[in-house]
């Protein structure tokens, strides 16, 4: 055994350790069935890494420390819910109106009566919780379990697509560019974080990421595809296809405008493969429209004018106080208007949550902390930015294809809530990494990144003062 593997070897016994002396220091999930589970992710994960091409030692370092990571934040929301707050894991107190709701669905769907109308259930994402509580029992801690495992594969898959877009060429091997996206992905806090609270952005984080692994099949490289090559990125679409009609169908138009966006009009076989996808979309479509009994025109017409929008959420939350009188009423505003103020509202969510009041969301669990810590997102959002102004002229077009529509993919949420429900893009993040990747393995050194490195910093730094001093007075007032 080399120095390298006993050293990792070493390190999963210390991440044992670590889960051991979290469950006895925090106590509320069971120790043992909580240790076997924690073990058992960290064995799934390690298991579908080792299959990879692109696998290697900063990979698996990365993958150990996020694990270690969600399994400690895990953990201590369980002590949050139960021992702190006078819950158990069977009926924890969840402050979160979302994660409340969908315990209450997932009772509701197991055959307990908790006062939930059939008409609010909610038949994805409590149905899998109530299915998923058939092996393990009615418990909080295995929908968590889950939510974190999925982070986990999105880490992965985030690396995937950046080595399908990389094709071993530029600065950096092919390798070493994956395990940077899978390093900056784990790195953004707020993402990390939902794999520990009971909400649906690990379970969309982790459909859009298989269905941006399928769309690189449509653009990645310019030699012909066989038929062959293209059965795992279709299934890997279909399977994204299929967490989205369980967690958020809706979002299933977002997959289809990426479809078309990256739709390659002068290559057939790749052409042929963006139709048979946008094919499924509209199966998928349909099928969800079936099984939820809606109207499709009615949900689509929401995303369009903004009737998605929860008003109760925009207007009557006393930290978008300041903000809310800003744009005015904004669910009233017609579609153009909501485009001219998109810059704006792209500011707003790429800054939020903002890194101040780290106690203040706690009630929704303890991790909320950790999601406030926004600086690693800040400086890979601004190597983002770069890319976007200067890097991409050094980029492969089908890159600068892919990066533009996670761009426009990401502006979505943006346009709907006025950039304040941040957590809604998390799971277009696998599709801009690859930018931050191709700047940082071919610009990192150049004088113009180091321009605007300082400018940027500086801009960012003003931008945030003034951001808490307005929201400190809105508070005030």
């Amino acid at each position: 055994m080399n120095r390298n593997i006993r050293t990792f070897a070493i390190a999963q016994t210390v991440y044992a350790a670590i889960v051991l002396g979290a469950l006895l220091l925090l106590p509320g999930a069971d120790t043992a069935t909580t240790m076997a589970a924690m073990l058992a992710v960290w064995g799934i994960t390690a298991s579908v890494y080792r299959i990879t091409p692109y696998r290697d030692t900063a990979g698996w370092w990365t993958l150990l420390v996020a694990t270690t990571f969600l399994a400690v934040g895990v953990i201590a929301n369980t002590h949050y819910f139960t021992e702190v707050s006078g819950g158990t894991t069977s009926d924890p107190v969840l402050n979160n109106c979302d994660s409340r709701g969908y315990f209450l669905d997932a009772l509701h769907h197991s055959g307990m009566d908790k006062g939930v109308p059939e008409s609010a259930t909610r038949r994805g994402y409590g149905l899998l919780i109530s299915s998923l509580w058939k092996i393990t029992g009615i418990t909080i801690v295995s929908p968590l379990v889950l939510n974190m495992l999925m982070i986990l594969l999105t880490i992965i898959i985030s690396g995937g697509i950046t080595y399908r877009l990389s094709g071993g060429k530029g600065c950096g091997t092919t390798h070493g560019k994956a395990s940077l996206a899978m390093i900056m992905t784990a790195s953004v806090c707020y993402f990390l974080n939902s794999g520990t609270v009971l909400l649906k952005e690990a379970g969309i984080s982790l459909a859009m990421s298989l269905i941006a692994l399928g769309l690189t099949s449509t653009i990645a490289g310019d030699s012909p595809i066989r038929a062959k090559e293209r059965i795992p990125y279709t299934i890997a679409f279909i399977a994204g296809l299929a967490l989205l009609g369980v967690f958020r169908h809706t979002f299933i138009l977002i997959a289809t405008l990426g479809t078309i966006l990256l739709m390659r009009w002068n290559n057939p076989p790749r052409l042929k493969q963006s139709f048979l996808f946008l094919a499924l979309g509209a199966a998928a479509w349909g099928i969800m429209t079936l099984l939820t009994r809606s109207d499709i025109s009615g949900i689509a017409g929401g995303v369009v004018d903004g009737a998605a929008v929860q008003s109760s959420f925009f207007y009557d939350n006393d930290q978008h106080r300041f903000y809310n009188n800003l744009v005015g009423d904004y669910l009233q505003l017609p579609a153009w208007k909501r485009i001219l103020m998109l810059p704006m509202s792209a500011v707003t969510q790429f800054l939020v949550p903002f890194p101040w009041n780290f106690s203040r969301d706690i009630t929704f669990g303890y991790t909320l902390a950790y999601a406030h810590i926004a600086y690693p997102w800040y400086i890979i959002g601004g190597i983002i930015l770069f890319f976007i102004f200067t890097g991409w002229r050094t980029a492969p077009s089908r890159l600068r294809r892919f990066v533009v529509t996670g761009v426009i993919l990401w502006l979505v949420p943006a346009y709907l809530f006025a950039g304040t429900v941040s957590r809604y893009a998390l799971p277009m993040l696998p599709m801009l990494i690859p930018a931050a990747v191709h700047v940082i393995t071919t610009c990192r050194n150049s004088k113009p990144f180091r321009i605007w490195g300082l400018c940027y910093t500086a801009l960012i730094a003003v931008t945030l003062i003034v951001c808490h001093y307005l929201q400190q007075s809105a508070t005030v007032s």
